[in-house]
């Protein structure tokens, strides 16, 4: 569902800020996932079987590569959801749902970085991050995008999980995985999606598709 019209969520967005910033950020959202083969909501008709042919595009990476991978996605998530609570685009309930997807990013921040730290790996360095023009202005794009954010970190995690070979981080990205479909059940609540939870399998992405995925936001390599 698009801008913050007809949402069912008992919400109150600000109507005041420009619909037309909104259209841009998602037009902008939207080429950079097409270029992908995602396209936001639409990840969600993918067949299940996508869960079971990716995850050898990971393979040979190692474990820590793997990892450090995933520390991009979630300080690109965590910097957004961040932004978000800072711009003030929210208050209530919704506010209080986007702080906790924040501090539940920052979290797997801090994990994969001690994780990392704790077998020696090097930690990178994080990206400036790059967001569409209107982001941080309109709740409705805020939102969209963050409809498109959650699959591909789903994707990500789905994709590389087979391809580790610790099981005891084998289980800590499962863990994270489950945590990042529950957020995008709690943005499909704030954008009117019913019903919320509307995927019987979460859909895994190839490694090559989730880099075109984030490119656009800093994350490259």
């Amino acid at each position: 569902m698009n801008g913050s019209e007809g949402r069912t969520s008992p919400v109150g967005f600000d109507q005041e800020h420009s619909r037309r910033d909104f259209l841009k950020t998602a037009a902008w959202a939207t080429a950079a996932l097409s270029a992908a083969g995602i396209g936001g909501f639409g990840i969600a008709s993918r067949s299940a079987n996508a869960a079971h042919v990716n995850y050898p595009t990971y393979q040979g990476l190692g474990d820590a590569a793997i990892f450090s991978f995933a520390l991009q996605l979630e300080r690109l998530e965590g910097t957004f959801y961040a932004r978000g609570v800072d711009a003030g685009l929210f208050s209530g309930p919704a506010l209080a749902q986007i702080a906790a997807i924040r501090d539940h990013e920052m979290a797997h921040v801090d994990a994969i970085t001690s994780t990392l730290s704790g077998a020696g790996a090097p930690i990178p360095p994080a990206p400036n991050f790059t967001f569409p023009p209107g982001t941080f202005q309109d709740p409705g794009a805020f939102l969209q995008l963050a409809a498109t954010f959650e699959p591909v970190g789903i994707g990500a995690y789905g994709g590389a999980a087979a391809a580790l070979e610790s099981k005891d981080l084998l289980a800590a990205a499962l863990s994270i995985h489950n945590v990042e479909c529950q957020h995008r059940v709690a943005i499909n609540i704030l954008n009117g999606v019913q019903p919320p939870n509307n995927l019987a399998f979460e859909p895994s992405l190839p490694l090559p598709a989730v880099q075109q995925a984030v490119a656009p936001f800093g994350i490259t390599g």
